[in-house]
């Protein structure tokens, strides 16, 4: 269960290498070990094009695959993975280029931008969470919870109720979402092909 045909269009270390896009994208962020790499895979499935692994941080670049979402030629999205914020361990040196690759990420998608924002629902917002919200200003961006199939449902209202400030500056969601058992992925997945419609058109 994919969006469509998948291939690695770009990966990036620094912020002047960041093409101008071609295509709609969707900038996906969030904590580190959120599992933000699990889900883009689940995306592109059964290509696994973003590196996942047990420890956090293994993303430390930007890293974009293409997907052919819907049957036009031109209905392609950009899915960008980028690097996650928190405790992950990272030298000062790699820490400072995340605003700038953000930046140049939001200046070289005239094609139309979303942002992805991915929150684990076993953690409260942190400081990272509203100073992300506090960069990306008034753009739009999507709220996914992330591991739902480890939080019953009876919890959920809860959980909701302390990431409330982030739910409602977010354009869309909470959607929750599970990479193991496909939990919220249609609905992602129709939010994707939506946006691609609205931008290709």
């Amino acid at each position: 269960m994919g969006l469509g045909k998948s291939e690695v269009s770009w990966t990036v270390m620094v912020p002047d290498k960041v093409p101008m896009a071609k295509h709609p994208r969707w900038a996906v962020v969030g904590r580190s070990n959120v599992g933000k790499s699990s889900l883009l895979n689940t995306l592109t499935h059964p290509r696994k094009l973003f590196r996942t692994g047990s420890k956090p941080g293994v993303t430390i670049g930007l890293i974009a695959v293409t997907v052919q979402v819907a049957k036009p030629k031109e209905a392609v999205l950009e899915l960008v993975d980028l690097p996650g914020w928190g405790f992950a361990k990272r030298t000062a040196d790699e820490k400072k280029f995340w605003g700038p690759l953000s930046d140049a990420l939001n200046e070289k998608s005239p094609k139309g931008l979303l942002w992805v924002m991915l929150g684990d629902p076993m953690r409260v917002p942190l400081d990272e969470e509203f100073e992300f919200m506090d960069w990306i200003g008034h753009q739009p961006f999507v709220f996914v919870f992330t591991k739902s199939d480890r939080i019953h449902e009876n919890s959920r209202a809860e959980i909701e109720e302390k990431w409330q400030p982030v739910i409602d500056r977010a354009s869309e969601g909470p959607i929750w979402v599970s990479s193991q058992n496909q939990e919220g992925l249609k609905a992602l997945m129709t939010s994707a092909r939506d946006f691609t419609r609205l931008h290709t058109t």
